[in-house]
């Protein structure tokens, strides 16, 4: 009998026969890379401090890192004992100066000092704490950098709103998405994603740490210019949804958010893309990485501009860090198939079981978001699929509108979950699927985008 799932958790490591000691030098990086079907390697904290994008790592715990490109910093020195393979080097620096972290580390500062002014003013509806938009081209360094600056806020007490409209990766959630969470607690060193990554969500199984509540739209393509229009409209709507979030709660709002953007050139057309995002979130606080010709832009664009609060916009150009690793098309998509595996089956620290479903063509409605050759200009709507074994392997949004709404309203609704089609029967019309809850999907519909791609081997 073939059980869906069984074999997709990569067992623990056994015990690895090379195990070093490096030792780093103030302001030093160790910088690491472990393939995905490795079985991963285990750090341990030796003596001093480090930290992975600004969460500091405990003395002599050991820490077990898979599928991922990262590094360790250290502001004091340190030694760390590592057990397994993988590709990883020391990035020395002889004075601080030379350190894009010390850098990083003086934005906070800065952004601390803006907070704690609105915390004295606490009291003065309207004032917000600093919202940040991180911008950059491919291989900048922006994700990395908006986890350092949300590590370091919540380690300071401070909740900052954390959103990505970066539909590439996904921020707790599957890629293909745009999302938006709270940050107020630790973040997990050992996901792969460095505490942005699925496994920080709300599941059926144990959390190393407390999980994040996202609210998550369905964007169902891999880059902004798949569908650009609508990528506006969901910008729009990502950032009433996180205004509401930040007039809930008054830490949120005084301590601001930190926005991830993806990838662009710095011609007119990504310069328009992150022009509308800083606008729709109100952001007064512009930092691009690694990039004269986008800072400069920029500057043009929004040095006359005011927030919708009456603020002036700062544009910041920093260093990008040399150490940035290079993330292909074939790492993207391995890191969309891993993160499929986690939300559905876990990983081996946290096992997940999820439920099998079979059910009727006539119990499901799903739309499709249209293919090129499907697509009008001006109409950013969904079109009804009709169910085919072309659906076997791929993974479908469960939206939080009703069958009967129209094609408009269940397009910009925001997402309750995911199922993944495991198999498709003509001959009695007939669906088997896979969910993360027990429960039946009543009048729910469910949106087939075209990101992320079908994970083959998902289910055996």
């Amino acid at each position: 009998m073939s059980i869906p799932g069984l074999g997709q958790i990569t067992p623990q490591a056994a015990a690895a026969t090379t195990v070093r000691t490096i030792t780093l030098q103030q302001l030093w990086e160790w910088r690491f890379e472990v393939p995905r079907r490795s079985s991963g390697i285990t750090v341990r904290l030796v003596t001093g401090t480090a930290e992975r994008d600004g969460t500091p790592l405990a003395l002599n715990r050991t820490y077990t890192f898979v599928r991922t490109k990262s590094k360790l910093l250290t502001w004091h020195g340190c030694t760390i004992e590592v057990n397994g393979d993988c590709d990883a080097y020391v990035a020395e620096y002889v004075a601080p100066e030379d350190s894009p972290s010390v850098s990083y580390l003086n934005l906070h500062f800065a952004l601390k000092e803006r907070r704690d002014h609105v915390l004295r003013m606490a009291g003065k509806r309207g004032v917000c704490g600093p919202r940040v938009m991180i911008c950059g081209p491919k291989n900048s360094g922006k994700t990395s950098l908006a986890r350092t600056l949300v590590a370091y806020a919540t380690k300071m007490g401070a909740q900052p709103l954390v959103a990505t409209v970066d539909p590439g990766e996904g921020l707790l959630s599957l890629p293909g998405t745009m999302s938006a969470a709270v940050f107020g607690t630790v973040m997990d060193v050992e996901d792969p994603a460095g505490g942005f990554g699925v496994r920080c969500t709300p599941s059926t199984g144990p959390s190393a740490v407390p999980v994040k509540l996202p609210i998550v739209y369905y964007f169902g393509r891999e880059k902004v210019e798949d569908d650009g229009p609508f990528w506006r409209e969901l910008v729009g709507k990502l950032a009433g949804s996180a205004r509401v979030k930040v007039d809930e709660v008054d830490e949120v709002r005084c301590t601001g958010l930190v926005l991830d953007t993806p990838a662009v050139a710095a011609n007119q057309g990504g310069i328009d893309i992150l022009v509308h995002a800083a606008s729709e979130f109100a952001v007064n606080v512009v930092v691009v990485l690694g990039s004269a010709g986008m800072n400069a832009e920029l500057q043009r664009r929004l040095a006359h501009e005011k927030t919708r609060y009456g603020e002036p916009i700062t544009v910041l150009l920093l260093d990008k860090s040399e150490g940035v690793a290079e993330r292909d098309k074939a790492w993207m998509r391995g890191v969309g198939e891993e993160a499929i595996k986690e939300y559905f089956f876990g990983d081996s620290k946290r096992t997940l079981s999820p439920f099998t479903h079979s059910v009727t063509y006539e119990e499901l409605t799903i739309l499709k978001v249209p293919d090129e050759s499907e697509y009008f200009e001006g109409q950013q709507v969904l079109i009804p699929a009709e169910i085919s074994p072309e659906m076997s392997n791929w993974t479908l949004a469960v939206m939080d509108a009703s069958v009967n709404d129209p094609p408009e309203v269940i397009r910009q609704a925001a997402i309750l979950g995911f199922i993944a089609i495991a198999d498709v029967d003509e001959e009695r019309r007939r669906v088997k699927f896979l969910s993360p809850v027990s429960g039946r999907l009543g009048n729910r519909p469910l949106v087939w985008g075209r990101w992320p791609e079908p994970y083959i081997n998902l289910v055996g």
